[in-house]
């Protein structure tokens, strides 16, 4: 991190939950300009590689083609299996991104995804969607479906290419879905810039705000995993054989340590000048000589002030004066 934070303050996130849905991540105390870099590159991967399982084909007991129709069921094959598209799943990262999962329905009435049995390795994020209705009751209902996890967009030609390439994908009873994996409503985020002091000191404040589409799937683990996705790629541009000048940066461990540690110091350090009850000349004169915080003064001596430029010796008794109702004072 920029050494800038030792002035504006560690980073800190708040997480606040709205709703079972929605999350707003609030950084707070950012470098000017940084809810730009952090907030659009956030909200880009998020949108655009947040990971989920859907369903990219079914294969249907007795039938051969989408435009099949079922004795002794409500709905088309299209229509079920737009239902079915419609379904995301949770898959452990530890088990095969592809799984077949078959199901048995045998008695008449409605079925939603809550009747989907799944193994223990798969959970379905749906709660209670609308799948289909069996109205003879001597029908027996057979379907595989095909759940994968991935990112991004499955279309029609690139599944069936898939099955043209790879002779383990081809099976002529599968109905093949377009699918995209997205487990994410919106993302969006907002921005405040404070400016702290006369100085221009700003301090960033970004909110990003997540909504998922199931309750069941935390908007934490989703920007988790975007942050996961920054933090490797930005790692492509640190070089073995390349110098790095890393005196204008501090670590955030250091930096924590260093707030924990002298937090009353770390307070009167970041204290502009303007906080102290001077008369507007020494002010101005001070601030014209580029001593801004008190942290500055600390630092001169009074025959070091006494060669700046508008700086007497009413102005140093005054700074000590000013200096004291703090329990500070300037160097002899």
């Amino acid at each position: 991190m920029l050494d800038i934070q030792k002035l504006i303050g560690t980073p800190k996130i708040v997480v606040t939950e709205t709703d079972d849905t929605t999350t707003k991540f609030e950084i707070n105390n950012l470098p000017r300009w940084f809810w730009h870099t952090l907030g659009n590159a956030m909200r880009r991967i998020i949108l655009g590689y947040n990971v989920g399982a859907a369903i990219t084909g079914i294969k249907i007991k007795g039938v051969q083609h989408e435009y099949h129709v079922i004795d002794g069921v409500k709905e088309t094959v299209i229509d079920m299996m737009l239902n079915f598209k419609k379904l995301r799943f949770s898959v452990d990262e530890n088990s095969d991104s592809i799984q077949w999962i078959s199901q048995k329905f045998s008695k008449s009435g409605v079925y939603t995804s809550a009747d989907i049995k799944t193994p223990a390795w798969v959970s379905i994020l749906n709660t209670n969607d609308y799948l289909f209705e069996v109205t003879d009751p001597s029908v027996e209902l057979i379907v595989d479906i095909r759940v994968e996890k991935w990112y991004g967009y499955y279309s029609i030609d690139f599944l069936r290419s898939r099955n043209e390439k790879d002779d383990s994908w081809s099976d002529v009873n599968t109905l093949l879905i377009d699918n995209d994996f997205g487990v994410v409503d919106y993302v969006k985020y907002d921005v405040e810039e404070v400016i702290e002091d006369f100085s221009g000191t700003t301090k960033d404040t970004v909110t990003v705000e997540i909504k998922s589409r199931y309750p069941k799937l935390s908007p934490k683990e989703i920007i988790m995993f975007a942050g996961e996705v920054l933090a490797s790629y930005a790692k492509l541009f640190i070089f073995d054989d390349a110098y790095i000048d890393r005196s204008a940066l501090i670590e955030y461990n250091d930096l924590q340590a260093e707030a924990e540690k002298l937090p009353e110091e770390t307070n009167i350090k970041t204290m502009p000048i303007d906080a102290l009850p001077l008369s507007e000349r020494t002010r101005n004169a001070l601030i014209k000589n580029n001593i801004l915080y008190v942290e500055d003064l600390e630092k001169k001596k009074k025959w070091e002030l006494l060669l700046m430029k508008g700086v007497g010796r009413k102005a140093i008794d005054e700074i000590n004066s000013s200096l004291a109702t703090i329990d500070k004072s300037l160097i002899a």
